[in-house]
């Protein structure tokens, strides 16, 4: 273990200290994200100590180590940022331990998992958010604004894709069914959180194709959705191949173009013929993780177990609607058996 003695402990969450599990390629932005705003990240976790020291020393990061346990008392937060498969496991350790966790998306694999994570955070009264940061983002305020004050007229639909092309690998985390792999769990769930958000509610019905990989994930996922208001919305996500990366709402009136929506810096108001009526531009402080890594900060700050951006209910309502699709494309991962769907 390399373990680095750390500095008194803090009780200022602007100035809070992260642990992080987990060393992907999320992790880097993550790291750029929490130092931009005053954060330090002291210590990593992950199972191959050589790997998990080199990362640390790599990113400038103080301790390193392969225990959970030696997160405790030592970081204000933990970042999980480990394959789909392991979120749960995971975060419910650091939970009963009783350190707050900011988890990636997907919360988990299944919302039976994602139940017992709620659990052992209302258990512990520790902190637990998914880190949906599209929720956080503040080019969505105008959005919201727009859609309220009847700009594009009443909201009819919500058109959505995010895909790339990324080779087969039976043993990557994108293609890995143990890893809990396939586009619908990894991206598939941006275009799903963009029209819940719109319609501020999950779908009644739906219609769902995929293209199953030869390990039985789906590389390709078409989504058609209908809400109880008579609203729709056209869906997709892929990592076979490459799609546009742009959201849409269309009113009765006029549409919202928002272009890489899930990270979405700019949106446009246009009407119905395609004329320009308004445009706003936010351009992110950092990369845009910053803010829900402020929002981790502020609920901490204020005592709170569960953010108001991103509530648990949400994040159960929305593993409930993709335990769902998995199961009308036939996507199941052994992780299931133990908690089946």
């Amino acid at each position: 273990m390399k373990w680095r003695p750390n500095s008194e402990s803090r009780c200022d969450a602007d100035l809070m200290r992260w642990g992080i599990v987990g060393h992907g390629g999320i992790v880097s932005t993550f790291l750029r994200a929490a130092r931009g705003v005053g954060h330090e990240v002291i210590a990593v976790v992950g199972r191959d100590a050589p790997k998990v020291a080199a990362f640390a020393d790599d990113h400038d990061i103080g301790a390193s180590s392969c225990d959970l346990g030696d997160l405790v008392g030592e970081v204000d937060a933990v970042y999980v940022a480990t394959p789909h498969s392991s979120h749960s496991d995971v975060a419910i350790n650091l939970l009963r331990d009783g350190l707050p966790v900011l988890c990636e998306k997907p919360m988990a694999v299944n919302s039976q998992q994602v139940q017992k994570m709620i659990e052992a955070a209302q258990l512990s009264g520790t902190f637990l958010m998914e880190a949906m940061w599209t929720r956080h983002l503040p080019v969505y305020s105008a959005c919201r604004r727009w859609i309220n004050e009847g700009a594009i007229g009443e909201v009819q639909m919500v058109e959505a894709s995010f895909g790339f092309n990324t080779p087969y690998d039976p043993a990557s985390r994108l293609w890995s069914p143990d890893l809990a792999g396939g586009s619908l769990l990894d991206i598939g769930i941006y275009p799903l959180t963009l029209a819940e958000w719109v319609f501020q509610a999950q779908p009644v019905t739906f219609e769902a194709q995929a293209e199953l990989s030869p390990d039985g994930v789906d590389a390709a996922l078409y989504l058609s959705a209908s809400y109880s208001t008579g609203q729709s919305a056209k869906l997709a996500s892929a990592i076979n191949s490459d799609l546009a990366l742009d959201g849409r709402i269309v009113g009765s009136e006029g549409r919202i173009d928002i272009p890489q929506f899930w990270r979405a810096e700019q949106m446009t108001l246009s009407s119905l013929s395609g004329k320009k009526l308004d445009e706003v531009y936010e351009p992110h402080q950092i990369n845009g993780l910053e803010y829900q890594i402020i929002e981790v900060a502020q609920c901490l700050k204020a005592g709170l177990a569960e953010s108001p951006v991103v509530r648990w209910a949400w994040s159960l309502a929305m593993t409930e609607l993709m335990d769902e699709i998995r199961s009308q494309i036939g996507v199941v991962y052994p992780c299931d058996k133990a908690t089946p769907l």
